[in-house]
C-alpha cells in the first residue's frame, strides 16, 4: 500500500476510511462491509516500488508459549509468518495458529473505527464516531459514576484476548478489578497448600520428559492445546518413556500414548484415590521420602482436628492461605519416645501411631490418612471412574515402582468441575507418598507454555505506578456479580471478559444490560461487543505506531517486537489507548510515552543484577533483530529445584489441610461434581455430559476471526455414533443443544473418539458464528461454599454440565 496502486486503489487506510464515512445508524457488520478487509487479504500487486523487509516478535502469550516469529512484510503488509531464524533449532517453533496470523491480522471481523451504540444493548447497532468523542464519552461516564456511587462503582478488566501490554488505567482511576478470574485454577486450588501457591508451575523442566520412565497426561491434550510443546512429549516417546493419557475422549495426545484410560467426566479424583489406596495397601510408598519431605509425620489432635504446634517456635514461612505465621508442628520422636519439634536436627519422626500427650490423643497425619482412605476401596474407585480395578492397580504400580514419573495436568478438562480441588489435593498426596518430586524426570504440574523451570529466567524491570494508584475491590468477583448485590455501575473491558469468562451467559449478559454504561476495547467483533455503548478498536500484536513494540522474556530469550506494521484502519495500540484515557484525568505522564521508552526502562541496569542478562541491552537487541538468548538456555538446561525449596509454612509437602477442617476436607473427601455425575436425577431430562476444551485452531475464542479456520472449523458439537444414531443425527446436520439455563444451535460432527453419553465442543467462539445463541448459554456457573476458602477462590465449572441434544 503506502501510496501504491494496491487493492484499495491507492487510498491509504485513513483516506479510505474518511471517504467511506458513516451515515446514520449502522450495524457493526455493515460498517465492516464499508471498509472491508477483503483487499488486505488479496495477494499484493507487483509494481516497481515493492519494498520487502523482515520483522520479528514474541508471539501469542495466551497459549503461554511465546514463540519468536519471523514475519515477511511487503508494501507495509504482513504476507508470511515463519519460525524465527534468530533462535537455535531447539527453540525454533511455530504452530498452526502462528502460521495463519496473516488471515487473523486482516480478518473481516476487525473493528475499524470507534463506534457508539444506537440500538438496544445486544442488537449490535452502532454509528461511527471519532476517537476524541469516544474517549470523552468513556471518561464522562466513569467520572459521573465515581462521583455519584464511589470509586468502586467502576469495573475495569483486561483480557489476554485483546492484549496484555498494559494494565494501568484501572489502577489510575482506582477501579474495581473484578477479583478472582475463576479460570484454570481448579486443580491448583488443591495443590496450593501442599506445594505452594504456584505449584501448578512445575519446579522441573519439560525438557526432562525424556528422563522419566512414566508420564501420565491427566486430562491434558498438549498435542492440540500447546502444539509446540508436544515436541518434548514426542522426544520422550522416542526415548521409550511409557505415556498414559487419562481423558474421557480419545484425543490427539491419547493417540500417541501407550495407554488411554477413558475416565468418566468429572471422576478423575476417584481414579487417583484408587491409586493411592493400592499404593498404601501394597506398601509401595517411599517411607524415607515421606519422613524427610512431607507433613505426614506431623501430629494432629484427633478430637480437634488441629495440628499440634508450638506456641513459641514459628514455621519459617507464612501460611499459604492466611499469610499469618503458624507455630512449628510437633512429631513423635522414635529415639526419645516423646513429641519434638519437626525441624530439630536429630529428630527421628515416627510415620505411624497414636499417643496420649497432656491428656489428649494425637496421631500422625499418615495414620489419619489411612483412616480416611479406608472409605475408598479399589472397587469403589473403579465403579466411580469407569476404569477397571486391574487398570487402576496397574497404573499405580507403574507410577510408584517404575519411576521417575511425571504427572502432567492440563488447566482444562477435569479442572473445570466443582470438585477439581479434590483432584488437586489427591494428586498432591499421590506425588508425596511416592517421592516423585524434585528430581530429574519426576514431578507434576502444568508442563506447558514456559511455566515453571523450562528455561533460565530473565530479569526485567517492571514499570510501576506511584503507590497511591491501585485497583480497589468491592469484595465480589466478576463471576459472582450477576448473582450478588454489588456497586458496579460502569464497566470498561479490554477484550471480551463478560462472555469468555462466565458460564450461564444469559445471567451475565442480563447483568451487563443493567449497567449504566459499558465500553469495550477489542481487535475483533467478539461476543460482548454488541452489548457495549462505546467500542474502541485495538490493533493486533503485529501493529504499532512505532517501529518497536512489546519487550518480553519467554522461551529462554528476551524478545523485542520490531519492524511493526502501522495500525490498520483507525486502530491504536494498548499503550496509546491507555494514554488517551489517562489524559482525561491528567495522568498520562505516569505512563511511558513510547514502547521504546518502556523497553529501555525494562532493560536498564538488569545486566548488573542478573548474570543471565549479560550482554542484553536495547541496542544489542536491535542489532540482533530483536531476539537474544539468556545465558544457559537450550535443550540441555536442567533447573536446580528440589524438595528443599517448597514454599509452605513448614517447608515440607503439606498433605493435611487443617484450614479446611470446618468443611471436613483436611484430606480430600471425594464428592460428586455439582451436576455432571451418573446418579444425578437431572440426567433423566438432560442425559449427556457436555465438555469443552482447547483445540489446535483456537485458544479460547482467540483466532475465531481467522477465515481459514471458520471455513473448516466453525462452531460445531461432537457426538458419539451411538448417541447420534439414537437421535437421528448425522454429520453436517444442525442441532439444538439445551438445558434449563439456555440453548444454542450449530453444526454437528459424529465423532467415534467420544464415549457414549459425552458431547464435546471446542471452547467458545464468537456468537455471530452460531445459528442461534452460543455454548456458554448452557454451561454451569455453580459455586460451592468451600471454594470461597480455597487459595484461588471458586472456579467456573464449565464442564460440570448436563444437556440434551436434538436435530434442529
Amino acid at each position: 500500500m503506502s501510496g501504491t496502486s494496491g487493492p484499495h486503489g491507492g487510498l491509504s487506510r485513513r483516506s479510505f476510511l474518511k471517504a467511506s464515512g458513516a451515515a446514520g445508524a449502522l450495524g457493526l457488520a455493515a460498517a465492516a462491509g464499508m471498509t472491508t478487509s477483503d483487499g488486505w487479504l488479496a495477494p499484493a500487486e507487483a509494481h516497481a516500488e515493492t519494498e520487502e523487509r523482515t520483522a520479528h516478535l514474541c508471539h501469542q502469550f495466551h497459549c503461554l508459549t511465546g514463540c519468536n516469529l519471523k514475519c515477511t512484510i511487503r508494501d507495509d503488509r504482513v504476507v508470511m509468518v515463519e519460525p524465527s531464524d534468530l533462535v537455535d533449532e531447539h527453540h525454533r517453533t511455530v504452530c498452526l495458529r502462528g502460521i495463519s496470523e496473516v488471515q487473523h491480522i486482516y480478518a473481516q471481523d476487525r473493528i475499524q473505527t470507534p463506534l457508539r451504540r444506537v440500538g438496544e444493548r445486544g442488537e449490535g447497532k452502532f454509528e461511527q464516531i471519532s476517537w476524541e468523542e469516544a474517549i470523552k464519552t468513556i471518561a464522562e461516564a466513569i467520572k459521573a459514576a465515581q462521583e455519584k456511587y464511589g470509586e468502586e462503582s467502576v469495573f475495569v478488566r483486561k483480557s489476554t484476548e485483546a492484549g496484555i501490554d498494559f494494565d494501568f488505567f484501572g489502577a489510575l482511576i482506582k477501579a474495581d478489578s473484578g477479583g478472582n478470574w475463576g479460570l484454570d485454577r481448579g486443580q491448583p486450588n488443591g495443590t496450593a497448600c501442599a506445594f505452594g501457591p504456584f505449584s501448578y508451575c512445575p519446579n522441573r523442566s519439560i525438557w526432562e520428559f525424556s528422563d522419566a520412565s512414566t508420564i501420565i497426561e491427566l486430562g491434558h491434550n498438549p498435542l492440540e492445546s500447546g502444539i509446540v510443546w508436544s515436541r518434548a512429549l514426542m522426544d520422550a516417546k522416542e526415548a521409550g518413556v511409557h505415556i498414559v493419557t487419562v481423558d474421557p475422549r480419545f484425543t490427539g495426545t491419547a493417540s500417541k500414548s501407550d495407554e488411554w484410560l477413558p475416565v468418566r467426566p468429572g471422576t478423575d479424583a476417584a481414579l487417583i484415590q484408587g491409586m493411592i489406596r493400592v499404593i498404601l495397601d501394597e506398601g509401595w510408598y517411599d517411607e524415607e521420602f515421606v519422613k524427610a519431605n512431607t507433613s505426614l509425620v506431623h501430629l494432629v489432635d484427633r478430637a480437634a482436628g488441629k495440628t499440634y504446634r508450638s506456641a513459641e517456635s514459628m514455621c519459617p514461612n507464612p501460611a499459604v492461605v492466611s499469610l499469618e505465621e503458624v507455630g512449628a508442628p510437633y512429631v513423635w520422636d522414635e529415639v526419645s519416645g516423646g513429641p519434638r519439634l519437626y525441624n530439630e536436627s536429630d529428630v527421628q519422626p515416627a510415620l505411624e501411631g497414636t499417643w496420649m500427650i497432656d491428656g489428649k490423643e494425637y496421631s500422625t497425619e499418615f495414620t489419619l490418612m489411612k483412616e480416611w482412605l479406608a472409605d475408598y476401596s479399589l472397587e469403589w474407585a473403579a465403579e466411580t471412574c469407569g476404569i477397571s480395578q486391574e487398570g487402576i492397580a496397574a497404573l499405580a504400580d507403574r507410577y510408584a515402582n517404575n519411576g521417575p514419573a511425571i504427572i502432567d495436568f492440563g488447566l482444562g478438562g477435569p479442572d473445570k468441575y466443582t470438585n477439581a480441588d479434590v483432584l488437586g489435593h489427591s494428586t498432591s498426596i499421590l506425588v508425596a507418598i511416592t517421592g516423585n518430586y524434585g528430581k530429574p524426570g519426576a514431578g507434576f504440574g502444568f508442563y506447558h507454555g514456559g511455566l515453571g523451570a523450562d528455561d533460565p529466567a530473565a530479569t526485567l524491570n517492571a514499570w510501576s505506578l506511584p503507590e497511591e494508584y491501585a485497583y480497589t475491590t468491592c469484595g465480589i468477583s466478576m463471576y459472582d456479580m450477576p448473582y450478588k448485590e454489588n456497586p458496579i455501575r460502569v464497566a470498561l473491558t479490554f477484550g471480551d471478559a463478560f462472555t469468555l469468562q462466565a458460564a450461564a451467559a444469559n445471567d451475565t449478559l442480563a447483568w451487563v444490560k443493567s449497567l449504566d454504561f459499558f465500553a469495550i476495547v477489542d481487535i475483533y467483533h467478539s461476543s460482548a461487543v454488541d452489548y457495549a455503548d462505546i467500542v474502541l478498536p485495538a490493533c493486533s500484536k503485529f501493529e504499532c505506531e512505532e517501529d518497536v513494540k512489546a519487550l518480553r522474556a519467554s522461551y529462554g530469550h528476551v524478545m523485542l517486537a520490531n519492524g511493526m506494521v502501522k495500525p490498520l484502519f483507525e486502530s491504536k495500540s494498548d499503550l496509546q489507548i491507555e494514554r488517551l484515557l489517562a489524559a482525561e484525568w491528567g495522568l498520562e505522564h505516569l505512563l511511558p510515552e513510547t514502547y521504546e521508552e518502556l523497553a529501555r526502562f525494562m532493560l536498564d541496569g538488569v545486566e548488573k543484577l542478573d548474570p543471565n542478562m549479560k550482554g542484553i541491552t536495547y541496542e544489542k537487541l536491535l542489532e540482533s533483530g530483536g531476539c537474544l538468548p539468556v545465558a544457559g538456555a537450550g535443550p540441555d538446561y536442567r533447573p536446580d529445584g528440589g524438595v528443599d525449596e517448597i514454599p509452605t509454612p513448614s517447608g515440607k509437602i503439606e498433605c493435611y489441610f487443617e484450614y479446611l477442617s470446618d468443611f471436613g476436607h483436611q484430606f480430600p473427601v471425594y464428592e460428586d461434581a455439582n451436576e455432571a455425575f451418573e446418579a444425578n436425577p437431572l440426567k433423566e431430562q438432560y442425559p449427556l455430559y457436555f465438555m469443552q476444551g482447547k483445540t489446535r485452531y483456537r485458544i479460547h475464542a482467540y483466532y475465531t476471526s481467522n477465515q481459514w479456520f471458520q471455513e473448516n472449523f466453525g462452531p460445531y458439537v461432537n457426538i458419539s455414533p451411538e448417541d447420534a444414531e439414537a437421535r437421528g443425527i448425522s454429520t453436517g446436520d444442525k442441532v439444538r443443544v439445551f438445558n434449563g439455563r439456555g440453548e444454542f444451535k450449530c453444526g454437528v460432527h459424529v465423532n467415534p473418539s467420544l464415549q457414549p453419553g459425552v458431547l464435546f465442543m471446542a471452547e467458545t467462539t464468537y456468537t455471530r458464528y452460531y445459528d442461534e445463541g452460543f455454548l456458554q448459554n448452557v454451561t454451569n456457573s455453580a459455586r460451592i461454599e468451600r471454594a470461597y476458602s480455597l487459595y484461588f477462590g471458586p472456579q467456573i465449572p464449565y464442564n460440570d454440565t448436563l444437556v440434551q441434544i436434538e436435530k434442529a
